[in-house]
């Protein structure tokens, strides 16, 4: 094999290839697995029988190992394997015990240096030691000490442990507004600022800040290590790639990433000029330049790629395709896709320049039931209204749950949240106008009006008040 191993591929006159042979006869295992790592393809080839290899093996009694390999399993190791495996274990687990017990005593010494720090700290400044969760005042000597220590460490588990289950227990209405609050009024940082304005998606949050905290690392050793130059966001209908790649646009100046705040937002029309060729080229070449030092945001590069529907000679998308390609490899401006995962692959994926350039893909999971609720309470707080005794973040996204088809649910994503504030809004304005017995007797044009001694109307709350019901009309109703 190592001297021809085209023979692998050669059939004789009966259809057989070397893998036929050697399954039929029995080989050993490292003859048919030379052979099938030669031409894998030949486990799945037919001779003028129409038996393949693997036929041939199971007919003829071959191995449980050389079928398992013919049908691109795993092989089993032998056992000679097995044993050699197990014993280079027992070698490895007795070193390390030996090394274990050879760095007990060093152990011993740290934790009693450690042990008398905290006896220093205790004496000097005891008030520190509540921290850390330990009471002072229950501490007389080293063993006392070290009684302390444990304790502490014991409840910051069971902290740990709570906060963990917490995570998948129902919030309340008062820590589910206060979520909503926390995202629309978040800390001075300005990227933490952006950041909160993305429900969930935490793994691309962790991605920005790592990236910043990279930059600043860089600025403050002076080391320059190249980042990502450019991005595709990738995900279904829906997901928010819009929304996520203009914050991005924003927050890649904020970190460092890009030299100038430089930022320009393009779709196939504000780069094709339906003229010619070469004035599509000429456009798109003006909207590299506007963004040069910033980030230039594509939205549905796709539909820049050829296609039969539109007039031949008349598809200009691959010459700004082509131009938006010869500019990559420079890093400026960044530049962010977003797309579909299949549509956009075909373009990552093509040779004029994209290929090899979109290192940093993010991909953007489908929102759950959960988040799109959060999603429709942060909109309905920007607009001002309030939710009612009852309405959480939990009950909607129940009501969502029990009645939302998947497939319906999935064509959308968080489109849901608009349009459930949108009927949500409608059963608002029923209400108002007397849509039911209550409204007409509550609500009448009068009080729309400011009143005497007002200079102003002021809303009832029949018109910023969101209830469960209302909630529940609007979905079941029919978004």
């Amino acid at each position: 094999m190592k001297v021809y191993p085209e023979g692998a591929t050669q059939k004789n006159n009966h259809g057989n290839l070397p893998l036929h042979y050697a399954a039929h006869y029995n080989a050993p295992l490292e003859v048919v697995e030379a052979l099938y790592n030669a031409y894998p393809e030949g486990a799945h080839q037919k001779n003028n029988d129409s038996n393949t290899p693997l036929d041939l093996a199971i007919a003829d009694g071959a191995s449980p190992n050389v079928v398992a390999l013919l049908q691109g399993k795993t092989v089993p190791p032998s056992d000679d394997e097995v044993f050699e495996s197990a014993k280079a274990r027992c070698d490895r687990m007795e070193k390390e015990l030996q090394r274990s017990m050879e760095g007990h005593d060093d152990v011993q010494e740290d934790l009693e240096a450690v042990l008398s720090v905290l006896m220093e700290i205790k004496e000097g400044h005891p008030h520190a030691l509540y921290s850390s969760g330990m009471d002072p005042s229950q501490i007389t000597d080293m063993e006392s000490m070290l009684l302390q220590v444990r304790r502490a460490a014991d409840e910051e588990r069971n902290k740990a442990d709570e906060a963990s289950v917490s995570k998948d227990t129902i919030r309340d209405e008062e820590e589910e507004l206060q979520l909503i609050e926390d995202s629309l009024l978040p800390p001075d940082d300005e990227v933490e600022l952006m950041l909160s304005k993305i429900i969930g998606l935490e793994c691309l949050k962790n991605q920005i800040r790592g990236m910043r905290r990279s930059i600043e690392m860089d600025k403050f050793t002076g080391v320059t290590r190249s980042l990502p130059k450019h991005i595709a966001l990738i995900g279904n209908p829906g997901t928010g790639k819009t929304f996520i790649a203009e914050l991005l646009m924003q927050i890649m100046y904020k970190i460092g990433a890009v030299p100038t705040p430089n930022k320009v937002a393009v779709g196939r029309d504000e780069l094709i000029d339906r003229k010619s060729e070469s004035r599509t080229v000429m456009k798109t070449r003006k909207i590299l330049e506007k963004a040069s030092g910033g980030v230039l945001f594509v939205d549905e590069a796709y539909t820049l790629l050829p296609s039969p529907a539109r007039p031949r000679g008349r598809d200009f998308g691959p010459a700004a395709l082509r131009e938006l390609a010869r500019g990559l490899s420079s890093g400026t401006p960044l530049v962010i896709l977003t797309g579909y995962s299949a549509d956009l692959q075909r373009i990552l994926a093509s040779e004029i320049g994209f290929k090899g350039n979109f290192l940093t893909r993010i991909e953007i999971p489908d929102p759950t039931v959960y988040e799109i609720a959060r999603m429709f309470f942060s909109k309905m707080i920007q607009k001002g209204l309030i939710p009612g005794e009852g309405l959480t973040i939990q009950f909607v996204a129940n009501m969502m749950e029990s009645n939302m088809e998947d497939e319906w649910k999935a064509e959308r994503n968080g489109h849901i949240a608009d349009l459930l504030l949108k009927a949500v809004r409608t059963e608002l304005k029923n209400k108002l106008v007397g849509g039911d017995a209550f409204s007409k007797e509550s609500v009448s044009p009068r009080k729309l009006l400011a009143q005497p001694g007002q200079k102003l109307p002021i809303n009832t709350v029949e018109e910023i008040l969101v209830t469960c019901e209302d909630v529940q009309s609007a979905i079941v109703g029919g978004l």
